[in-house]
């Protein structure tokens, strides 16, 4: 199992804050993290548009496109591990974390 944390930082303040956890094994799951996404979303974040309810836990075989397209090669766990899949358009991170 591979755990990684989903950072967002404002503009604003720089605070970081964990805005969801994305798991691998065998297949791809996202949450978003209730302690403090409603936070974040004070701050300026917004829900990624192909996972809006921040409820719900988001299960898929493959990489979702929102953390897919962060990465040159794509679905490479390895790659993932050590890069933090951050894009000059965003203040998103992907830290590995066990």
């Amino acid at each position: 199992m591979e755990v990684f944390s989903v950072l967002w930082h404002s503009l604003e303040n720089e605070k970081k804050y964990s805005v969801g956890v994305l798991v691998y094994n065998q297949n791809w799951h996202f949450k978003y993290n209730q302690g403090l996404i409603k936070e974040a979303i004070e701050q300026g974040f917004r829900p990624f548009p192909d996972m809006p309810d921040i409820k719900k836990e988001y299960i898929s075989d493959f990489l979702f496109p929102t953390f897919q397209n962060r990465y040159l090669e794509r679905d490479n766990i390895e790659v993932m591990k050590n890069q933090l899949g951050q894009l000059v358009t965003d203040k998103i991170l992907i830290k590995h974390i066990k």
